[in-house]
């Protein structure tokens, strides 16, 4: 798998993430400098400005920090460069090189001829290799370049621009263990970083394998900072979906950002004079957006805003937003957690606390047990007189009972048969309908059932002045509970991300329901809480799609008497809940 280069080498370039350092590691290392006198190692930590997430659990930055630990401890000729992520393609290997000669100004470029590239991921060799440069295969069971015999250690400074002899290798005697020859065992079990996080992640730090296989100053800092707490943590926190931090692998947030961004203001203006000054904290925080607004009130400039946000992109939005002065001087403070999992907030700490689109996903992604807990975990932290409060979406009153649906089948194409994702765009609400009863929580199996009746009877002239007066009779009515028709109406137009919202159920609560839920909690709801009707969402998105209809009387199963049904007005949309922790 190795090439012998022909070339004084200069740098060995050591791509990887680079969550942890082996001994094993900078024993090779060292072996590999000390065949090529004056070179360096080029740590290169790819996806640096991914951290919190199940690929890449710590911050590019504490990374690098660890290098430089080890490096430095070690006296091993280093350079780091944290590198950002990209997705997968195979020009990556070009990618690396050139953003290292970018970021020092054309001082360190590599080549083919100068550089050693110390690699075990088989596709990664392969990107290099195309390029035409040598392979030492690391922790590889096939003999490596750094196994070949090797001139007797050097105490030659690296020639590498900028470090000098503060980084020169350590002067060792011939039997120096640091550079000892590899023995059978490290030729054919060495195990990557990678491995052992995962041994962590099931067995803690201490374990002996971990403990054995760790390089020493990478150890100690590890329990310095809790590094093997925040890798727990991260693969503890059950809302997240993915390895990339994200809570589902679904949702367009290009589009989620700006609905949320554009929505942001109003539902702001409905509670804002609500808000308590002092430790406020947005849990869910999205962009950031409603802390912006926030921090512009003067009543508010004293407050310290913390935002928490468990989706990697969000939150890598709200550092940039942060980086790029959009909060002014505010103190605002950004957390990539899961609100359940973090220990940043004590007991009796927070004045207010604001959820907004939050809950909902809580209770489709985690179920009703962790909703009940948050609840308690939002109480918890307030101080006695601080406030919850809360927007989401919210469900009709008697979800639970039976209405009918004609859905217009005149604004948009027609489907032969269940539409394909990939076709919502074009084809009209029945169809969509269709599609979404096959989409909605399919995968937890509570999803949604309806019936078709056909209607018969006297013309009547109730319904939408879409429709037209009687439109109904003599078609299919569509017989299904309240409580889901409002779920798909509330959905049905967020075609970019219908998977993800599919996943989720709006209409679990009622605003009573929810009233009851808090209470039982111990909050008291004041006056401010209500029920809000989104005139723009009836206007544009439920009136245009749907006749909604409830009875009243008995109908035969199978048909409905037109007779029998009158309109059902439109119910609510959202739902704000402004709950105080009672003083003792």
């Amino acid at each position: 798998m190795s090439t012998a280069p022909t070339s004084p080498i200069r740098y060995i370039l050591f791509p990887g993430r680079h969550h942890l350092v082996t001994a094993f590691q900078v024993r090779h290392l060292r072996r590999l400098v000390a065949k090529h006198p004056g070179s360096a190692v080029v740590w290169a930590i790819t996806s640096a400005n991914h951290g919190g997430t199940q690929r890449n659990p710590i911050p590019g930055t504490r990374r690098l920090g660890l290098i430089e630990a080890v490096a430095a401890a070690e006296a091993l000729p280093s350079l780091t460069f944290l590198i950002a992520n990209r997705q997968p393609k195979p020009d990556f290997a070009h990618y690396v090189i050139e953003e290292i000669r970018t970021q020092t100004g054309g001082t360190v470029t590599m080549t083919s001829d100068n550089t050693l590239v110390a690699c075990s991921t088989p596709a990664v060799i392969a990107d290099y290799e195309r390029l035409g440069f040598s392979i030492d295969a690391v922790e590889l069971g096939a003999l490596s370049i750094a196994d070949e015999p090797s001139p007797s250690p050097s105490a030659e400074p690296s020639q590498v621009a900028g470090l000098g002899a503060l980084h020169a290798p350590r002067p060792v005697g011939e039997g120096d263990q640091r550079f000892a020859q590899p023995t059978e065992t490290e030729r054919q079990d060495a195990e990557r970083p990678w491995e052992i996080v995962e041994k962590l992640i099931e067995n803690g730090i201490s374990h002996p394998d971990v403990a054995a296989a760790m390089h020493p100053v990478a150890f100690e800092y590890y329990r310095r900072y809790g590094l093997a707490d925040v890798i727990a943590q991260v693969y503890g926190d059950p809302l997240i979906d993915s390895d990339d931090g994200d809570i589902t692998v679904t949702r367009d947030y290009a589009t989620y950002r700006a609905a949320f961004e554009d929505n942001a203001w109003r539902k702001v203006g409905e509670f804002a004079h609500l808000v308590r000054p002092g430790r406020i904290v947005d849990v869910g925080c999205a962009t950031g957006q409603t802390i912006k607004l926030l921090s512009e009130r003067p009543e508010l400039f004293e407050s310290d805003f913390y935002g928490v946000e468990v989706a990697r992109p969000l939150y890598e939005i709200c550092l940039q937003r942060a980086s790029n002065g959009e909060f002014g001087d505010a103190n605002v403070f950004f957390h990539q957690r899961n609100i359940l999992q973090t220990q940043l907030f004590e007991p009796n700490s927070l004045d207010t606390v604001i959820t907004m689109a939050l809950t909902h996903e809580i209770e489709s992604y985690l179920g009703r047990e962790a909703l009940e807990e948050f609840c308690a975990h939002v109480y918890s932290m307030l101080r006695p007189g601080g406030v919850w409060i809360n927007y989401d979406v919210v469900g009709p009153d008697r979800g639970d009972e039976l209405v009918f649906a004609r859905f217009n089948t005149a604004d948009g194409d027609s489907a032969s048969g269940l539409a394909e994702v990939s076709e919502l765009a074009r084809v009209n609400t029945r169809a969509r309908f269709e599609r979404f009863v096959h989409d909605f929580r399919r995968a937890e199996g509570d999803g949604m059932t309806y019936r078709s009746v056909a209607v018969s009877g006297p013309e009547r002239a109730e319904g939408s002045s879409v429709f037209g007066a009687g439109a109904f009779v003599g078609s299919d009515l569509v017989e299904l509970r309240r409580a889901d028709l409002y779920d798909f109406l509330a959905k049905k137009d967020y075609v970019d991300s219908w998977l993800s919202e599919a996943h989720e159920r709006f209409c679990f609560f009622s605003p009573r329901e929810w009233t009851s839920l808090l209470e039982r909690h111990g909050f008291v709801c004041t006056t401010d809480s209500r029920p809000i009707r989104n005139p723009w969402l009836i206007e544009n998105r439920f009136d245009p799609a749907a006749q909604v209809f409830r009875r009243v009387d008995a109908l035969d199963a199978g048909s409905a008497v037109a007779d029998d049904l009158v309109p059902d007005d439109w119910s609510w949309t959202n739902v704000l809940l402004i709950a105080e922790k009672p003083h003792d």
